[in-house]
């Protein structure tokens, strides 16, 4: 099934590179049903943009500002407390850091069961913050949704096309003959999305592969039933492939909970039945998207936790807080690569150029360096240095 998928992608790829818009209206027409007369049809309107503001109704723009107001004052901390260039310096030499931001980057918001404008939000808003000069957003055409434009337009979000899939992603790294590639793709999806980001990988840079939802729950005796239900609950209604785990020392809890959670979820919902140092160990193992501690003295736990993409501590803080509102980006590592790797933050915007500038050099380190080279048998750049009368 998966080179299926790789061979079916790719093919979308090849020819979005070879026949740019005729392909991308093509493909659209086929997976869409939509026929669009030239490429910029794909392309929201002011008008619709506009339109999308008056339809939505007040609860949503009270919600959606919320969290924007949130999520915005968050990652301009971040990005406050990230020092934009160091240098050292001695009597030969002054080096450091240079960090400049990525010039443009593509946001794919996904389709699936749902329209996703928090994933507007969440992508978009730690890119504007580190200086990216062109965010373009795509995401298929039937979860177009006004809320989506809302969350767009509310980021200052003018360029958005009714693209999706894999045909949007690789649109997105290959540009066509109206629309221009970016430099990086950032943004969930499906099998099909995941595998095209794969595939340009190299030609632009992604956020990451991302995998099933997931969370972990350490819970002790004197946490609320209902809390953790619910919160299971929130995680095994994403899709059939997410994932969630309870660490808790109380069979008690863990029964009422079998007993009460529908037959279908019971599948995607792992029970351990452990005491807290052995959920500790546990939870690092398994390095989850999500990590909730619904225990007393919560923060003594959060010590000793090493693999997490999100950290969620105390009885009364839910994932789904994370999800819309606390501030820091939802778009986190799966699949155990919280190990390895981190959330989506400003710092995914950025990248680090080295600084190094001679003035003179030791005789001594001159002749070192010359020496490594030539051992290396790189006889040019021996010379190179040998060359400078410092």
């Amino acid at each position: 099934m998966e080179q299926d998928i790789t061979r079916y992608v790719f093919d979308i790829i090849e020819n979005i590179k070879n026949n740019g818009n005729k392909a991308v209206i093509g493909y659209v027409k086929q997976f869409d049903g939509i026929t669009f007369k030239n490429i910029n049809d794909a392309k929201v309107s002011v008008k619709k943009f506009a339109l999308a503001a008056k339809n939505v109704d007040a609860e949503f723009k009270r919600a959606v500002i919320s969290s924007y107001k949130n999520i915005l004052n968050f990652h301009k901390k971040e990005y406050q407390n990230i020092k934009k260039s160091w240098f050292i310096s001695d009597k030969y030499k002054k080096v450091g850091q240079i960090y400049n931001p990525i010039n443009s980057v593509g946001v794919y918001v996904p389709g699936g069961k749902f329209s996703y404008p928090s994933s507007v939000l969440m992508n978009v808003i730690p890119a504007a913050v580190a200086g990216v000069k062109r965010i373009v957003l795509f995401t298929p055409p039937k979860k177009m949704t006004d809320e989506v434009l809302f969350a767009a337009s509310l980021c200052n979000i003018k360029e958005v096309y009714s693209i999706g899939g894999p045909v949007a992603v690789a649109t997105l790294a290959y540009g066509t003959e109206i629309i221009k590639p970016v430099d990086m793709i950032v943004g969930p999806g499906n099998a099909y999305v995941n595998e095209a980001k794969r595939l340009v990988y190299g030609k632009v840079g992604i956020d990451s592969l991302a995998g099933p939802s997931e969370v972990a729950i350490i819970a002790d005796s004197k946490a609320n039933t209902d809390y953790i239900y619910y919160d299971l609950m929130a995680q095994a209604e994403h899709d059939k492939m997410a994932k969630a785990y309870l660490f808790c020392p109380s069979k008690t809890i863990i029964n009422k909970l079998k007993n009460r959670i529908e037959k279908q979820y019971l599948q995607q919902i792992i029970f351990f039945n452990v005491n807290l140092q052995q959920a500790i160990k546990k939870v690092n193992e398994i390095a989850p998207e999500h990590l909730e501690i619904l225990t007393e003295k919560a923060e003594d736990i959060v010590k000793n936790i090493k693999n997490a993409g999100a950290i969620f501590v105390g009885y009364n803080t839910p994932t789904a807080l994370g999800d819309y509102w606390a501030g820091p980006s939802h778009v986190l590592p799966t699949n155990s690569s919280a190990k390895y790797s981190s959330g989506l933050s400003v710092m995914t915007f950025l990248k680090r150029s080295s600084y190094i500038e001679v003035k003179k050099l030791d005789k001594e380190i001159q002749k070192n360096i010359a020496y490594f080279a030539a051992k290396e048998g790189l006889e040019n750049h021996k010379k190179s240095v040998e060359i400078r009368g410092y």
